[in-house]
């Protein structure tokens, strides 16, 4: 995947940490990566509780948090939308099928 290393990196990092602090204790965290089309596809899964649907629209702006009780800002996911956009990509945040978040980052592929 082209881009900036370090920011790319930052990206993951914090999606990651989200996934591990809200996925629940003992939890797993499902991660890959494909190509469609033209486009590197990385998803990151936890299988915790979720995003209130009402909350979903907003976890992308700088400092929400909604009704989580987790540590941190409400910055990151901010940063990482920023990011993503930079590198000419998306990054969009939904529930998964059957309980979980799950985060795709669609980055575009080598030329």
């Amino acid at each position: 995947i082209p881009g900036d290393p370090e920011r790319l990196k930052q990206v993951f990092c914090n999606v990651l940490d989200n996934a591990a602090k809200h996925g629940g204790a003992g939890r797993r965290i499902t991660a890959s990566v494909t190509r469609e089309g033209e486009w590197q596809v990385v998803r990151i899964r936890d299988f915790g509780p979720g995003i209130p649907e009402a909350e979903l629209p907003f976890v992308k702006q700088k400092f929400y948090k909604g009704t989580s009780k987790a540590r941190g800002s409400g910055i990151g996911l901010a940063v990482c939308d920023e990011i993503v956009g930079l590198h000419g990509g998306d990054f969009t945040i939904a529930n998964a099928a059957g309980g979980g978040t799950v985060v795709t980052i669609r980055l575009p592929g080598p030329q």
